[in-house]
């Protein structure tokens, strides 16, 4: 029986999986959530990618 409170009604981030309650803010698309954890280890990766290491460093792209 589905009850309120029950693990299948919690909303949890859809890369690292944490809960709603373990996370700051979840971001929602089409049938996916993003929490705000995984969203600043994306931008570190993406930053590092362009900028490189050092500050300011230009990477080229492959």
């Amino acid at each position: 029986m589905f009850r309120f409170g029950d693990e299948r009604d919690r909303l949890k981030c859809s890369f690292c999986g944490k809960t709603q309650e373990q996370v700051r803010k979840l971001v929602a698309g089409p049938g996916v959530y993003i929490c705000d954890e995984c969203i600043e280890l994306c931008n570190e990766i993406i930053e590092e990618e362009l900028y490189g290491e050092g500050a300011g460093e230009a990477q080229p792209r492959a």
